[in-house]
């Protein structure tokens, strides 16, 4: 398991705790500023110079919502972002839940095996 998907493990488990309990302790609202910001140093949070996004992670999300499917694996093996990390940023990330339909199980799937293949390669 990456770093950023302990993180988000982590904070997943603390929001639970808080939609059991009906409220936030200052421990937990302290521990989920911690981990946010911990979120934000990973690779999927770096931030690029780019006219539409701000961050890596964006930047590939752009590049599979407009179909240019191998340059979008070709920038996550630049940057070395893992799918699970990728798709991680993009549940945490995507608030409007704009790629919620495109991004099923089976591509989820499709993108984990090619970019394993370029990484063997």
């Amino acid at each position: 398991m990456s770093e950023q998907a302990k993180i988000l493990a982590e904070m997943q488990t603390i929001i639970m705790n808080i939609l059991k309990n009906g409220s936030v302790s200052v421990e937990e609202g302290t521990k989920i500023d911690e981990l946010e910001s911990l979120l934000h140093q990973q690779k999927c949070f770096k931030e690029i110079d780019h006219p539409e996004y701000d961050y890596q992670g964006e930047e590939i999300a752009g590049l599979f919502s407009s179909d240019h499917y191998t340059e979008a694996i070709d920038k996550m093996y630049e940057y070395e972002i893992t799918p699970e990390d990728f798709f991680g940023f993009i549940e945490y990330h995507d608030e409007d839940e704009d790629f919620t339909e495109m991004f099923t199980d089976e591509f989820i799937a499709d993108v984990t095996k090619v970019y394993q293949s370029k990484c063997k390669s």
